[in-house]
């Protein structure tokens, strides 16, 4: 295989560790640009594994990257919240688990050589040899430095994970009764100690402190649902699998502004993640493309058949007239 194969053959995980570290797809993108051009510049005889030469690249360019970037989010107005990126049905992530924005965003927690360590370890299972190169630290300080990431993440791995069905069932549940516009109707499908988390950057009005409990989340997920951008008559409605989680997924004018996720779990909805900082909405601009290979489809079909959605992501033509009446519908409510 030629050197450009070589690369392309690990550049998923390239990307992979790049976005973990940085949650950030623009930075993830240059991260991979970079390491393409030092391993062109470098010299074969010096390359005994290219895994582990582009890892190393790739995590001493994330750290390098958040520490310029450590200002900057200090000063961010409102929670910061990692850029989205769609599930790619044909990319196998090697751990969905540390993939999730609720677990990107806990990830904010650790210092940069932290999250290094545990993201190649945790995410990737590389030997310590290899992290210990990387971060240049000893493989003794690397396993300590893990051990602290994990005390301070509290991480424990997921017992239960419902299968996606049961996940879009209770999601398409709650969104029927989200158009009823009844906080109450809410409830059942929150738990107790739900947090719902809002990004607008600064640039739309957004809530700058996080919402606990389910109670006051259901009062503002339905007052938000109000907002007079939904009644905007260029405006479209997608559901799609963010960071592995059933999201919904706003374009007005072709662009996309808005995303909201939800991380659920065998008890019903945990958290939600809205993105509407639209710097942060790059990896859904192209709409065509991502309708091309079903990654989005319009919402309508999913409420109108949730169970056909997911074996085929399509609408048949016989149904576009029963999704324009749904959006219609959706949006009257609104």
């Amino acid at each position: 295989m030629d050197r450009l194969g070589q690369f392309l053959e690990h550049k998923s995980l390239v990307f992979g560790i790049a976005y973990r570290m940085t949650g950030s797809v623009n930075d993830a993108e240059d991260i991979v640009q970079e390491s393409y051009l030092r391993w062109e510049k470098s010299g074969s005889d010096e390359i005994r594994s290219p895994r582990a030469f582009l890892s190393t690249i790739a995590t001493r360019l994330s750290l390098d990257t958040l520490r310029k970037v450590k200002n900057k989010r200090e000063t961010y107005i409102g929670p910061w919240l990692p850029e989205p990126i769609p599930t790619s049905p044909e990319i196998e992530e090697p751990d969905p688990e540390t993939l999730d924005l609720a677990f990107l965003h806990l990830l904010e927690k650790l210092n940069p050589i932290e999250r290094a360590v545990f993201i190649l370890r945790e995410s990737f299972d590389m030997d310590y040899s290899l992290i210990s190169e990387a971060v240049e630290k000893s493989q003794e300080n690397c396993r300590q430095i893990l051990k602290r990431a994990k005390d301070s993440l509290k991480f424990g791995r997921k017992k239960f994970t419902p299968d996606k069905e049961t996940k879009r069932k209770l999601l398409h549940n709650f969104l029927l009764a989200s158009s009823k516009g009844e906080p109450e109707l809410l409830l059942p499908f929150l738990k107790e100690e739900i947090v719902v988390w809002s990004d607008g950057g600064g640039k739309v009005h957004a809530a700058r402190i996080p919402i606990f409990g389910r109670k006051r989340a259901a009062s503002f997920l339905i007052r938000t649902s109000k907002n007079a951008f939904f009644k905007e008559s260029e405006v479209e409605l997608y559901f799609t699998e963010c960071n592995g989680a059933e999201s919904v997924l706003v374009y007005r004018k072709n662009k996309p502004v808005y995303l909201r996720s939800f991380i659920i779990d065998e008890n019903g909805i945990s958290s939600i993640y809205s993105v509407l900082n639209e710097e942060k909405m790059k990896a859904f601009e192209n709409k065509s493309e991502l309708l091309e290979r079903k990654v989005i489809l319009p919402l309508e079909f999913f409420l109108l058949f949730p169970k056909g959605s997911a074996r085929n992501p399509t609408p048949p033509l016989w149904t576009k007239p029963l999704l324009k009446i749904v959006h219609w519908a959706i949006l009257r409510k609104k």
